[in-house]
């Protein structure tokens, strides 16, 4: 039995094992091919793959580690282990094992790249990596996907007209994805271009009615737009929809009261948002606003 026909066996056992839900099983087949057949990738492909599903990635990442350690050259096995850290948000990993292959030999690694950078806030440089993959991968199935990224990093970064350049160039794919929606929203909220920032983010809304941002969003393009019943309804959809209110969004819910003439209302939210961070100045100053109010209006009740 040659050596080739030994290892693909083992392997079809072990991925056998895995379809039967057996991961133990087929760690075992994997780890034993590794073994015998230190050079075989497919058995280092397969033991990552299960000890992802095991939520347990330590393993596979030293066994990968140690695979480009005695052949730092492949490109293959480097490639999938930079994809395999960026899934499970290894982002400085994935920056450190992708650098050794040059993007023109594989131009995704720019887009992989981009994508640590992004969530690491280094925009500077997802910006360059999400620009270079752009350049030359426009029949990329990941190009529509690049240039959302490349205008959420624009708008990062607060080049607001050239977010909305790369936001035009994901459309053909993404017109009806809440996030591209949103993206215009934010972006013509920060040109002052108010009114054209209500159909997409309504839109957004929409598409995604669980997403919380975009209820903020919308509640401040709103606000900007005078309109502070739908700017406090939309803030309200906010704090109803997320686990984790911030002051600032009590803030502004609370402005929102205020300038619609709720300042009863009003003073409740600021008082919240002064529970949640006491140091809030913005808040403490709309509070006296709105006590003012009600105080003015109690006095003007009586006489």
């Amino acid at each position: 039995m040659d050596i080739k026909y030994q290892i693909d066996y083992k392997i079809k056992q072990a991925r056998d094992y895995q379809a039967q839900g057996k991961p133990l099983h087929a760690l075992q087949f994997y780890e034993t091919v590794i073994n015998e057949y230190p050079q075989a990738t497919d058995a280092y492909f397969g033991l990552a793959e299960v000890y992802e599903q095991l939520g347990n990635i330590a393993p596979a990442v030293e066994a990968l580690n140690e695979f480009l350690n005695s052949d730092p050259e492949n490109k293959l096995v480097r490639l999938f282990f930079g994809q395999f850290l960026l899934r499970n948000s290894r982002w400085e990993e994935t920056i450190e094992v992708l650098s050794f292959i040059l993007p023109e030999e594989e131009p995704a690694v720019n887009f992989f790249m981009g994508y640590a950078h992004f969530m690491l806030a280094e925009y500077e440089l997802a910006k360059i990596n999400f620009q270079n993959f752009i350049s030359h991968s426009e029949q990329s199935e990941l190009y529509q996907e690049a240039n959302i990224y490349l205008a959420k990093t624009e708008i990062k970064l607060c080049n607001f007209d050239k977010a909305l350049i790369c936001a035009k160039r994901a459309e053909l794919m993404y017109s009806n994805y809440w996030e591209l929606n949103a993206i215009y929203a934010e972006i013509y909220y920060n040109l002052d271009m108010h009114a054209h920032a209500v159909s997409p983010v309504e839109k957004a809304i929409k598409l995604n009615p669980n997403e919380p941002r975009v209820y903020e969003l919308a509640g401040k393009i709103y606000f900007k737009l005078g309109d502070f019943i739908k700017a406090e309804k939309n803030f309200l959809k906010q704090i109803e929809t997320t686990d984790e209110v911030s002051s600032e969004i009590y803030t502004k819910l609370a402005d929102a009261c205020l300038r619609g003439n709720k300042a009863k209302d009003a003073l409740v939210y600021y008082d919240i948002a002064l529970t949640i961070d006491p140091l809030n100045q913005y808040a403490l100053e709309g509070k006296k606003s709105a006590a003012n109010i009600v105080k003015n209006t109690i006095v003007s009740d009586g006489l």
